[in-house]
């Protein structure tokens, strides 16, 4: 019985022995393959583009964009009495002048006495002598004149000495007359007198 006992303890021992070696760490493997990439996410939708702001109101010409002349004294091409006569003012390229869109505006200057300065705008009637002050704009190839034209109005023949000298004023881009009521009106220059006109676009006396 002992010796079984003993034989018994012996194997016990052995299965003891065998756990413990089975336990402790043996050498580290070689480093397996890397795995395949993952797959990539779907993008994300784009939001709505937002609305365009409202475009702002166009601003009136500046001094930059306007064109003037000083005073220009009178010297009708006839220096004597006639029953029209003309001057030329000046003469404008294409890139300074536009029939169709610019406005023109021309006035005549008198000494009513040596204080006092008078300025029409033309055209204009100098009613007790029957004469009619003007101006027209012809184009040619490559520009237009700017002239004063006057005449008698009963056909006789008069010098033409109301005005001493004119001036014009270019406004570009400008209509001389308001647009129909259905739509946006444009400002008449034509309806403000001299003063307001300079004062508008800060013209020099």
């Amino acid at each position: 019985m002992k010796a079984i006992t003993n034989v018994v303890k012996g194997m016990m021992i052995v299965m003891v022995s065998l756990l413990i070696f089975s336990c402790s760490d043996g050498e580290d493997g070689a480093i397996g393959p890397a795995g395949q990439d993952g797959v990539n996410g779907v993008d994300g939708t784009n939001g709505a583009d937002g609305n365009d702001g409202a475009d702002g109101e166009d601003g009136q010409p500046g001094t930059a964009n306007v064109i003037y002349s000083d005073w220009i004294a009178r010297d009708f091409e006839t220096n004597v009495a006639a029953e029209t006569n003309e001057q030329l003012l000046t003469t404008f390229d294409v890139t300074e002048f536009n029939l169709n869109e610019d406005v023109v505006l021309v006035y005549g200057r008198r000494e009513a006495n040596i204080l006092v300065s008078e300025i029409k705008q033309l055209p204009y009637i100098f009613a007790s002598q029957s004469e009619f002050y003007s101006f027209e704009v012809a184009s040619f190839v490559g520009g237009s004149s700017l002239r004063i034209e006057v005449a008698t109005l009963d056909g006789g023949t008069n010098l033409f000495t109301f005005f001493d000298d004119f001036r014009y004023v270019i406004i570009p881009g400008g209509v001389a007359a308001p647009t129909s009521s259905a739509t946006k009106s444009a400002t008449d220059y034509t309806k403000m007198s001299y003063e307001e006109i300079i004062t508008l676009f800060n013209i020099p006396e």
